[in-house]
């Protein structure tokens, strides 16, 4: 008798416990993006992650971070939104509202111009898009990203 019921609360435990997760809603992640025409050349990273940086202690406002890598060439995308409330919008770059870097191989080009668009927020991921030009003449068309949504508690 024992032989029989322990495999068949073995079985019945398996059963129970094999699909917990399968349906709820942290159970799917983004996946991360960003691409961006830059003249002839389409830059798509290898890896993009969003960070909330507060800026000082007795300063309340918070950057969102988002940054772009390609591992093999060594490339960097990194646009910053300044002021951050956790909302869509479009955030210029010339008006101070964000800012953005594209790190290459023949140098640092910081952004003279631009804008960055966020379109949608959504529980798990934050989706938009960018464009601008670079101090070393470059011009960073179409861009696009889609991030995580980062650990972030708007300011009241």
């Amino acid at each position: 008798m024992k032989k029989i019921i322990f495999p068949v609360l073995l079985l019945l435990c398996c059963g129970l416990f094999s699909g917990c997760i399968k349906n709820l809603p942290y159970a799917t992640t983004p996946n991360p993006s960003m691409n961006v025409t830059i003249g002839n050349y389409t830059f798509t990273t290898t890896t993009v992650y969003p960070a909330t940086v507060k800026q000082q202690v007795n300063d309340t406002s918070v950057s969102l971070v988002i940054t772009g890598n390609e591992i093999v060439t060594r490339e960097k995308i990194i646009l910053t939104i300044n002021n951050y409330k956790g909302k869509s919008g479009e955030y210029s770059i010339v008006m101070g509202q964000a800012s953005a870097n594209y790190i290459h191989a023949t140098g640092n080009g910081n952004a003279l111009g631009g804008n960055v668009v966020i379109n949608k927020i959504t529980n798990d991921s934050i989706i938009g898009y960018f464009n601008f030009d670079t101090v070393d003449g470059l011009s960073l068309v179409n861009g696009t990203f889609t991030v995580p949504t980062p650990n972030y508690v708007a300011n009241p």
